[in-house]
């Protein structure tokens, strides 16, 4: 057992639900909506034409997909997304909702990363994703 290892992987977990539980916080107070609606929106908007088989919501969010389908119920009862044939699409509302709930996540993440060394974030980036490589380049 390396105890280094576990130390860091713990200590990512811990990273992770410090700022999954402010992100619910913030988003819920000022957007109605859950970190991990945000998550779901995201993905949705990065897809193109705003649409995505329902299977490809499962690992932006590490659950199961039955999971994810008890998450886009009420996504859907709102208007942010629509649901056919297996798979998933951003309405205006979600877009629209998406939008003004960046402002206030990118604050937040701003704030949390502030004051690192330089250098840090490329490191904790280049960390993350070894950890849970993507497929897609990120946005801008």
């Amino acid at each position: 057992m390396s105890a280094p290892a576990l130390d860091l992987c713990l200590d990512v977990s811990r990273a992770h639900a410090r700022l999954q539980l402010a992100l619910d916080d913030a988003l819920g107070t000022w957007h109605g909506i859950a970190h991990a609606d945000f998550i779901l929106l995201h993905a949705l908007a990065r897809a193109e034409g705003g649409r995505l088989p329902l299977a490809a919501l499962v690992a932006p969010l590490g659950v199961p997909q039955s999971a994810v389908v008890r998450r886009l119920i009420p996504l859907e009862k709102t208007g942010h997304i629509a649901r056919d044939a297996g798979h998933v699409s951003l309405r205006p509302a979600g877009r629209a909702v998406l939008d003004q709930a960046r402002t206030t996540a990118g604050a937040l993440c701003a704030e949390a990363l502030r004051g690192l060394p330089e250098g840090a974030t490329d490191a904790a980036a280049a960390l993350l994703h070894h950890l849970a490589p993507t497929t897609t380049a990120r946005a801008a």
